[in-house]
C-alpha cells in the first residue's frame, strides 16, 4: 500500500466521501481486497472481521465476490476433511 494513495484517502473521508467511492479509489490505485481490507482496518478502526465484511460486501469488489465466497466454501470443507480424515 502506498502512502500517498491512503493520503488521498484519508482526504476524502474527512470531506465526507462514502467509503465505497474511497474503496473504487483505492482499487483504481491498484491496491488489492486485501489491501482496502487492511486501509479499511487503519482508516476506520473497525475491527479485522467488520473490516473484511464491509469490503467484502461493497459495491466496490462486488465482480468478484461470488468467487472469493466459492473460495472460501473450499477452503473450509477442505479444512474440515483434512481435520476429520
Amino acid at each position: 500500500m502506498t502512502t500517498e494513495v491512503l493520503d488521498r484517502a484519508a482526504v476524502l473521508w474527512s470531506e465526507g466521501d462514502r467509503w465505497n467511492a474511497i474503496l473504487a479509489t483505492l482499487r483504481a490505485e491498484g491496491f488489492s481486497k486485501v489491501d482496502c481490507i487492511k486501509a479499511t482496518v487503519d482508516m476506520l478502526r473497525l475491527p479485522l472481521g467488520e473490516a473484511k465484511r464491509v469490503v467484502h460486501e461493497s459495491d466496490t469488489w462486488a465482480d468478484v465476490r461470488q468467487r472469493d465466497e466459492l473460495w472460501q466454501d473450499r477452503l473450509v470443507t477442505e479444512l474440515e476433511a483434512g481435520a476429520l480424515g
